[in-house]
């Protein structure tokens, strides 16, 4: 085993919380300009809360493809808790707050 090796697996913690940050930033972006889209078309109950799931997982998705290269695991210590689980009720409160939000001034 070569120092390359050995090396290739550590991780830097400012490099982690920057990721973590840019990840943030475009999950909080697209799911306030989710929540507007789903007050717009005036989708109710568990179309709107099926439009978040489908917004939510594709961002993720498109994030992982392209900041991400695919690989997760190469910027993240625990991919799937620190990309799905961890942001998702953030995420769910502003998708929900600009949803209400608009849907009232519409409707």
């Amino acid at each position: 085993m070569n120092s390359q090796e050995v090396f290739a697996d550590i991780k830097a913690q400012e490099s982690i919380q920057s990721n973590k940050k840019t990840l943030l930033y475009v999950q909080d972006g697209t799911s306030l300009a989710f929540g507007c889209g789903a007050g717009i078309l005036q989708l109710e109950g568990f179309q709107g809360f099926g439009f978040f799931i489908l917004s939510y997982f594709t961002v993720m998705a498109l994030y992982v493809g392209w900041f991400c290269d695919f690989k997760p695991a190469k910027y993240y210590q625990a991919p799937t808790q620190e990309i799905i689980v961890d942001p998702f009720f953030r995420e769910l409160a502003g998708f929900v707050m600009a949803w209400t939000f608009v849907y009232a001034l519409i409707g």
